[in-house]
């Protein structure tokens, strides 16, 4: 059981009490705010990005901002008007389409909840050879994940 445990792990600072508990929930309702107010300043921006999540710290000394995107994106103004709004540090942080997959969840062709999203904590290359190897179909519609690339069970 505890090679299951996916390490490192964070240290534990102590156990949640009922402030903590009531902070993190209201942190959750910000995040669905902060979402919001930067999925607006990403349009106002006419940014070529996709908002995927809003995260606060526990101590609200920092805003995440997590999107994806074709290249590179110059949000410098982005971030300077998300601070303004916010009174606090942004961070944006360019992911890509497995991770975005994984924090989103999902249902995957097999019926079950996604992989990366219930229990694969890192990303293995996955290569059609292993699609190959278990004689499968080598239809990439088939092969591909809700994400689009190869299904992360074609490693297994």
């Amino acid at each position: 059981e505890d090679d299951k445990v996916i390490q490192p792990l964070k240290p534990v600072m102590r156990i949640a009490g009922e402030r903590d508990i009531e902070q993190e929930a209201a942190n959750k309702e910000k995040e669905k705010e902060a979402f919001k107010i930067c999925k607006e300043k990403i349009l106002k921006h006419g940014l070529e990005m996709k908002l995927i999540d809003a995260e606060y710290t526990f101590d609200n000394n920092k805003v995440l901002f997590y999107f994806t995107a074709d290249g590179r994106i110059d949000f410098r103004e982005l971030v300077k008007d998300l601070a303004s709004v916010f009174k606090t540090r942004i961070e944006l942080r360019q992911i890509g389409v497995r991770d975005e997959t994984k924090i989103r969840g999902g249902i995957g062709i097999c019926g079950r909840p996604l992989c990366c999203h219930s229990y694969l904590s890192d990303f293995v290359p996955v290569s059609i050879k292993m699609a190959k190897e278990q004689n499968l179909s080598l239809n990439p519609t088939k092969i591909s994940g809700v994400c689009g690339r190869l299904m992360c069970c074609l490693e297994k």
